[in-house]
């Protein structure tokens, strides 16, 4: 019976003794907890603070950044208005330049087919005209070929300045019984009248338009005298004086040539 007993005593032993030891245990760990939890709340505090003091450090940078980004949101707000209102701008001004290109183009055209019909005129009156007006022709078309309007136009002027004075050159031409090669001095009296003779006088004769053509003719029953002492008083060695010189009209009426002064223009070209 005994030896029943002992081992349940000891047991409620253990049992009392640990019971009457717990609290303490019990208070020993919540001692613990709460120093943890006063430490997690001091490094807390401390964070908090550091923290509230830096944002107060950096508050006016912020601030100020904000403030730079604002403003620059609103520039660009402005210049996105300002460039909606230029491109309306610049489509009108591009829309205007288009219809201003557009009729410059038919003006243009229109020009063009004006100038064409100029070219073609003078180019059909071109073997009506005195060699050396034809010659200064050749030499325009060589220079202006790129602008076709101021060839033409220079070859209006030089038609013009040909025929409103008397002009003097030199050139050989083929006398049709030998075929031999005479060098001759001209006069020509505008665009549609020539008197020519060799130096000698052996030779002279005539140049005019014979159906649509510019032509040389020689001539015996003209006199040489006179067509020389006219070149003269053009080259101002001699006086003026009234000659009579042959002049080939439509009705082939020859007419005198009155008083060549001495101070009319003349230029000498010599082929």
């Amino acid at each position: 019976m005994n030896r029943c007993i002992l081992p349940h005593a000891h047991r409620w032993l253990l049992a009392t003794i640990f019971l009457s030891t717990a609290p303490c245990v019990i208070a020993d760990i919540r001692a613990e907890q709460i120093d943890a939890l006063t430490q997690q709340w001091l490094q807390t505090e401390q964070q908090k603070s550091r923290l509230v003091s830096e944002w107060r450090s950096q508050k006016p940078l912020v601030e100020q950044r904000i403030d730079l980004l604002q403003a620059e949101k609103k520039q660009l707000t402005e210049m996105l208005q300002r460039r909606d209102e230029k491109s309306d701008e610049v489509d009108q001004k591009r829309e205007a330049l288009m219809e201003q290109q557009s009729t410059l183009e038919v003006q243009q055209a229109e020009t063009d087919k004006l100038i064409k019909a100029l070219a073609m005129r003078l180019d059909a009156l071109e073997p009506r005209l005195p060699p050396p007006l034809q010659n200064d022709w050749n030499s325009e078309a060589n220079e202006e070929s790129s602008n076709q309007l101021r060839l033409q136009l220079a070859r209006l002027s030089r038609m013009k300045e040909f025929n409103e004075r008397t002009t003097l050159h030199s050139m050989r031409l083929t006398e049709p019984s030998t075929g031999e090669e005479i060098l001759v001095k001209q006069l020509y009296l505008g665009l549609s009248q020539a008197w020519f003779a060799s130096s000698d006088g052996s030779y002279r004769g005539v140049g005019h338009v014979d159906n649509g053509l510019w032509r040389w003719t020689f001539r015996d029953d003209i006199s040489a005298e006179n067509i020389l002492t006219a070149i003269a008083i053009t080259e101002k060695q001699s006086p003026a004086q009234s000659i009579a010189l042959p002049v080939s009209l439509a009705s082939g009426d020859p007419v005198s040539a009155n008083s060549i002064s001495a101070h009319q223009e003349t230029t000498d070209h010599e082929n």
